[in-house]
């Protein structure tokens, strides 16, 4: 005899099936889906022959992660390999940059084939995990910061455990000529300098926009002008020359106002430059470091605690900027996700694989 039916066996039903459907998604192998690539960049059509240098290093980089154990353990995604040529920072003196993309995506981002993955939902979602080699990309772990002409800064990432003992911050080894890094210390004095030069435009966009405003009211003009209409409205020239001399009458306090907004940009600037020149040399040559005390400087309250350094490229890195497929800085960045228990041991995992010596050989 048929059992009847009844809601609640309807209901286990239902979860039954939502529960094998997960634990397909986690059983299922990490796969490849077909591999990805920018057909026109910042700087021209990716398959032009002036990068070929660039995809044969790719070439290698795909061929190394696609067999890398780590991420073939990630759990519940599928894996796509992507690959980016950008224009760099300064086209007169630097080569072009490179990106290749090794990341895992999970299920919101599967299309329908057995690995597809959907490109749309891909760019809106993002990657679960992964593995990133930035190739003449300096700033790929600086975060920029304050710039002007003269000066352009960035926040230094924070020092993270090496990768095979290269230097590494914010999860990314950066691998240079002799391990070299391609930025330096901004010092004490050129950013108290840079906030010079800032707080001076602030002093000249103030005397922009309160130029008018600093004039004297012209009171006779106005009395000359309600004269001039009350034979046609004798209330709209009452209402004008009272508006006309309130505002008269106001003046003085409004100006006293605007003088006193504008001293304490002074101030801040005199306080500036005599910060600075009360140092010594010694000490204006010294790395700035971002603090709690006046000018970001640091202070006591900041003592015993790492302070992030303020650093900027470094113009004495040696860039070839004539043969500019050439390849003198790779970044390998591959994010630990130390909170996710069930994607660290493959991400470390990924990393232990990787053979960072034949990474460095690809250096020209």
């Amino acid at each position: 005899m048929k059992a009847p039916w009844s809601p609640f066996s309807a209901l286990k039903c239902l979860l039954c099936t939502a529960l094998l459907a997960a634990a397909s998604a986690r059983a299922e192998p990490a796969c490849w889906a077909a591999s990805v690539m920018e057909e026109v960049s910042s700087a021209g059509p990716i398959g032009q022959a002036a990068f070929r240098p660039l995809h044969a290093a790719m070439d290698t980089l795909e061929q190394m992660l696609r067999s890398n154990p780590g991420l073939l353990a990630l759990p519940e995604v599928r894996l796509r390999f992507k690959r980016e040529v950008m224009e760099s920072l300064d086209p007169l003196t630097m080569p072009y940059q490179a990106v290749a993309h090794a990341q895992g995506f999970g299920p919101k981002t599967w299309g329908r084939g057995p690995c597809d993955v959907s490109p749309q939902a891909a760019e809106r979602i993002g990657a679960r995990a992964g593995i990133s080699i930035f190739i003449n990309t300096p700033a790929a772990t600086l975060n920029r910061w304050l710039h002007d002409d003269e000066l352009v800064t960035y926040l230094e990432g924070d020092p993270t455990p090496s990768f095979q003992g290269w230097p590494t911050y914010r999860e990314c080894a950066v691998i240079g000529p002799g391990r070299r890094l391609p930025w330096i210390a901004v010092t004490v004095g050129e950013m108290l300098a840079l906030y010079e030069r800032e707080q001076q435009r602030r002093i000249a966009d103030w005397d922009r926009r309160h130029a008018n405003a600093m004039k004297p009211f012209d009171l006779a003009a106005a009395e000359r002008q309600a004269e001039q209409i009350r034979p046609l409205n004798a209330q709209a020239a009452d209402s004008l020359l009272l508006g006309a001399r309130q505002r008269k009458s106001k003046e003085a306090m409004y100006h006293a106002q605007l003088a006193k907004g504008r001293q304490m940009l002074v101030s801040e600037l005199d306080d500036l430059r005599a910060t600075r020149a009360a140092m010594a040399p010694d000490r204006l040559a010294e790395p700035y470091r971002l603090g709690n005390g006046k000018h970001r400087l640091p202070n006591a309250s900041d003592a015993g605690r790492p302070l992030k350094r303020i650093v900027k490229l470094d113009r004495q890195f040696p860039w070839d900027g004539r043969h500019r497929a050439r390849i003198q800085l790779i970044t390998v960045c591959a994010r630990q996700l130390t909170g996710n228990p069930d994607y660290h041991p493959p991400m470390r995992d990924a990393v232990d694989a990787l053979d960072f010596a034949r990474l460095a050989a690809l250096l020209n």
